[in-house]
Parts: C-alpha cells; sequence; structure tokens
C-alpha cells in the first residue's frame, strides 16, 4: 500500500497520525502526551511506532532473521567452537525394566 498523505489530529490525550493509502485505506497510530512529543516530531514517531509494529518478532523477543542468514551464523559458530565441542553423537540406551507382576 502507498501511502498518499499524512494527516495529524491532536487529541485530548495526545495525537492521532493518520496516513492515507490508496482509495479509501488508511492506517491510524494514536500517541499519548509525553514532554517529549511534540507537533514537529508526531509523525516521525508515528512512522517509528508503525515500523517497530509491522516486524515480525520471535517468543524470546529477538527480531526475525532471513532463515539463510540464520543458517550462516549457525555454520559460523559451529566454526568456532570446532574442534572444542565434542562432535554430536546419537545414541540410544536401553534399560531393561522390570516386570510389575513379577514376583506375584
Amino acid at each position: 500500500m502507498a501511502l498518499n498523505d499524512i494527516t495529524v489530529y491532536q487529541t485530548e490525550d495526545g495525537f492521532v497520525v493518520e496516513f492515507g493509502g490508496e482509495g479509501e485505506d488508511s492506517i491510524a497510530v494514536t500517541l499519548r502526551s509525553t514532554l517529549e512529543l511534540t507537533p514537529e516530531n508526531v509523525v516521525l514517531r508515528a512512522k517509528a511506532l508503525l515500523a517497530a509494529a509491522i516486524e515480525p518478532v520471535h517468543s524470546d523477543g529477538t527480531r526475525s532473521k532471513d532463515p539463510a542468514l540464520l543458517e550462516e551464523e549457525l555454520e559460523e559458530g559451529l566454526e568456532d567452537t570446532f574442534p572444542a565441542s565434542d562432535p554430536v553423537s546419537v545414541t540410544s540406551s536401553s534399560i531393561p525394566m522390570r516386570d510389575p507382576n513379577a514376583g506375584r
């Protein structure tokens, strides 16, 4: 959606910045009054809040990354720790269970 116009409304609690899109589409950002919020910087603050809101967030709070970049970082981390770390081995142990009905 291309933003065609920006309208700022002052309210009792702060400001509403409305980003107008194509046709009747629009996005509104509500900003509560603070000492730092002024009519001169309200649009920049609204843009920053909107940009932060549309970035996906992982459950651990970190921003999402491109899967290829994550894979590259993993490989780099593995290379940096080699040979200090032992290779991963897949083993399974089997401990025989005692028959609960034995001795009855």
